[in-house]
């Protein structure tokens, strides 16, 4: 067995900690939980622990907010500038929402099917694309390949909302044959860890268990080298969005400035020639 992790992803992290920002507006948490994390003396100290929960709302407005169509004006459009083998292929579109992104793939001739974990998402989506194959799943619990498999497993806006990503990661690379595209926000470190997030259950497109997680890129490119993906790479350029346009300083952080960290992600159970490619992380199959 041999693993290396590339010099491109290592000369990423670097640079000074930097303050959080300051949280979003949010509802105190009872007395009872806010004393528990408090360490007595000669215990391990807790810290970044929120004394208060987010809140949400919004309906399923949410997908159509201002700010949700320019980042995935962005996502899609540097999607399409990579220039991977799309066209006509067999694509499952995990934590789809109303269906917004899976217009690319609907558009180049893909057999396209949707998964959602939320009903109300999935009955949007029929009023809004008529006809599009689509099955209510919880990605974390339920087995994706009761659906088929796919060439392309599509989830871009997802596994950070997940509790468990390492059990949504196995269920979808399961049913994954060639290519897996995945888009996370992120926690800017170069080891592979994992922070935990509190998200609000009531907003559509957040967390559907109010736990939400920020995985590490390393996080990530490690667990799908575990599940057969022996290539992982991310973009050489990043999407047009802030959120991508990031100066990775490896302080730990998940936001910064206002606004959230993220990632692309492109793994392959083959290696790709493509120039728009960089390998975070290429290995021999693990024994």
């Amino acid at each position: 067995m041999k693993s290396k992790i590339w010099q491109p992803i290592r000369s990423l992290f670097h640079g000074d900690v930097k303050d959080q920002p300051a949280p979003t507006e949010s509802a105190p948490l009872p007395p009872e939980i806010v004393a528990a994390v408090v360490p007595p003396q000669n215990r391990p100290p807790v810290e970044s622990v929120p004394d208060r929960l987010p809140i949400g709302g919004g309906g399923l407005t949410v997908f159509d907010a201002p700010e949700a169509l320019e980042i995935n004006r962005a996502r899609m459009d540097h999607l399409a500038s990579l220039g991977l083998a799309i066209d006509g292929k067999s694509v499952l579109d995990v934590g789809c929402g109303v269906g917004h992104l899976s217009q690319f793939f609907a558009d180049r001739g893909c057999r396209l099917f949707c998964v959602d974990a939320r009903a109300e998402n999935l009955e949007r989506l029929a009023e809004l694309y008529p006809g599009r194959p689509n099955g209510l799943a919880n990605v974390e619990k339920d087995p994706l390949e009761q659906f088929g498999r796919f060439e392309i497993v599509f989830a871009y806006g997802l596994l950070y909302h997940t509790e468990n990503p390492i059990a949504a990661l196995r269920n979808m690379t399961s049913c994954c044959d060639e290519v897996f595209l995945l888009e996370s926000v992120i926690t800017d470190y170069p080891k592979p860890i994992l922070r935990l997030a509190d998200e609000p259950v009531v907003t559509k497109n957040q967390s559907a268990s109010g736990f939400g997680c920020r995985p590490s890129p390393a996080f990530v490119a490690m667990a799908l080298s575990r599940m057969g993906f022996r290539f992982v790479y991310t973009a050489k350029t990043p999407p047009r969005h802030e959120d991508f346009e990031l100066e990775w300083r490896g302080d730990g952080e998940w936001q910064r400035d206002g606004h959230l960290l993220r990632c692309i992600f492109v793994a392959s159970r083959e290696k790709l020639e493509n120039a728009e490619l960089v390998p975070l992380l290429e290995s021999e199959v693990l024994q």
